[in-house]
């Protein structure tokens, strides 16, 4: 038997990676970036595997889909919500800085703050060896610093300290805009151009991409700082 259940499911609209850890002896589990229109598929698996889902991980506050937290915690009631303390919710949530650890039965997960993408950012490093990587590192290139409190030099200070982990680091990031699944901190010194940049250049690398805002992002945020709630379904349910 494997020491642990790992896998990942792809919203294909937003190129989302959504992560399901657990523990096959304990059946103990935690869903990290879910999106809400993938909650039944979610359910389903979890169900199918005898899970006992236990925290609902964020690596960030999302501008790009609406989080199924919530939804999940209807089907899941003792699954508590985790994410920094730095982000501005207003739900019940376990609140996690640099260095806090939880874990799913055996399996030890630890959290990196990685400011820069947004301020609240979080990567979580997976039985000491999978670095999941929200939009702070992706596999050739990082995250957007446009919005959100983004800011290129805290990035630029997240990706050094996220490279200096050991090669074999495998890394799992919250996207991929070409249907990679993984790669490693070793490979990504080795081809991402980023990684290579002196601060000045990547601050002036990130600043000329001009991207245009995500298109779900008005709706969005406003959802996610409520567990995925949409305002107009709180107004309703009063």
């Amino acid at each position: 038997m494997s020491r642990i259940i790992f896998e990942q499911f792809i919203d294909l609209e937003t190129s989302t990676y959504t992560f399901l850890i657990a523990d096959p002896k304990t059946r103990e589990a935690v869903l990290v970036d879910s999106v809400r229109e993938n909650v039944e598929s979610y359910k389903k698996r979890i169900q199918q595997l005898g899970l006992k889902l236990k925290y609902l991980l964020e690596t960030h506050v999302h501008a790009d889909h609406i989080t199924g937290n919530a939804l999940l915690q209807d089907a899941f009631p003792e699954a508590q919500v985790a994410l920094s303390e730095k982000a501005n919710v207003k739900f019940p949530h376990i609140s996690l800085k640099d260095g806090s650890a939880l874990s799913v039965g055996e399996i030890d997960i630890k959290t990196f703050e990685t400011p820069g993408h947004t301020s609240e950012s979080l990567c979580y490093l997976v039985d000491g060896n999978r670095l999941l990587t929200g939009d702070t590192l992706f596999i050739g290139s990082c995250g957007r610093t446009d919005f959100q409190a983004g800011d290129s030099k805290l990035m630029y200070q997240s990706l050094k300290r996220l490279a200096a982990l050991p090669g074999e680091t495998l890394v799992y990031p919250g996207h991929d805009y070409n249907k990679r699944w993984v790669s490693s901190i070793s490979e990504q010194l080795l081809s991402n151009p980023l990684l290579a940049m002196s601060e000045a250049e990547f601050v002036a690398e990130l600043e000329s991409w001009k991207l245009p805002p995500p298109r779900k992002i008005k709706e969005s945020v406003p959802a996610n700082l409520l567990n995925g709630h949409k305002p107009n379904e709180i107004a309703e349910s009063k």
